[in-house]
């Protein structure tokens, strides 16, 4: 006869627990490690390794190049660097996982993400802005905008509305709201490969592995982008608003155990702060 698991309730059980029952206490958080997944940090690492390296053989390039030729580079870098953080995603997924995004990282997306994602990102702009005003005061400066300058209208649509709008919410919630966050958490609740954990895990372990996941894939999310800033101002606005932007979205990647809307969120937060590039330049 086959055993069929019973769903698993959002809320912890309470009382003493049977032997079957005691394989539900991944309950207490409304999630379950898929036993096929078996990709990890390392999965992240070969990601982020493979696009740091770009970035450092791009701006070499550059040192080269003539002006005319800078956008076109730009537009490479943003191909491949973003190419190598999906792709390194895609490969876990198949090599080490399920074979599906929607099922490895929540790529996922439901009518309401388009509400949920609007709100959320308008509300994180806003909170950074508010945080970061006093940090400005502190250092005296002004920030400046890490969108790059485009002169021809065809790298104007491709370098920052194309890019910064579409390409890098998309990316960037796959690889660190997804790969991240998810191998962070399975991490804590199952423990390494080598020697994995075969008790369900108490709620305290399921709280950590929650707060770990959600603090520890905003921070590294906040930190990929640091290198874009020129100076100390511009680095203070910047790590503020996406710190806040990271915490947004891995409470909902973690909530509703979708990615749909934390891009959503993530493409108004970055059109927000495009409109008011553009407002701004003259």
């Amino acid at each position: 006869m086959t055993h069929q698991t019973p769903p698993i309730p959002l809320t912890p059980p309470s009382g003493a627990h049977s032997p079957a029952e005691a394989a539900d206490d991944y309950s207490s958080i409304g999630y379950r490690p898929d036993a096929a997944i078996r990709w990890g940090l390392p999965q992240f690492a070969i990601g982020i390794g493979l696009f740091v390296a770009i970035l450092i053989v791009v701006n070499a390039v550059a040192l080269f190049v003539p002006r005319a030729a800078q956008s076109p580079l730009l537009f490479a870098a943003v191909l491949a660097g973003y190419g190598a953080l999906f792709l390194s995603a895609l490969h876990a997924a198949r090599s080490r996982g399920t074979g599906s995004l929607a099922r490895d990282f929540g790529l996922r997306f439901r009518p309401v993400d388009l509400a949920t994602g609007l709100g959320v990102g308008i509300a994180a702009k806003i909170v950074g802005v508010i945080i970061a005003i006093p940090l400005v005061g502190l250092t005296g400066g002004v920030p400046t905008s890490n969108v790059p300058m485009q002169s021809d209208l065809v790298w104007i649509v491709l370098n920052t509305v194309v890019a910064t709008t579409l390409v890098a919410p998309l990316v960037e919630e796959l690889f660190f709201r997804g790969l991240l966050l998810r191998a962070i958490r399975n991490g804590v609740l199952r423990g390494r490969a080598s020697h994995p954990r075969t008790a369900p895990p108490s709620a305290a372990r399921a709280r950590s592995a929650l707060l770990a996941s959600i603090l520890i894939s905003s921070v590294a999310f906040m930190a990929m982008h640091l290198y874009q800033a020129p100076d100390l101002t511009t680095l203070l606005v910047l790590g503020t608003s996406t710190l806040v932007l990271g915490l947004a979205n891995a409470a909902l990647a973690t909530r509703t155990g979708r990615l749909g809307p934390g891009i959503v969120a993530h493409m108004v937060f970055n059109g927000v702060a495009l409109l008011g590039f553009f407002a701004t330049s003259r």
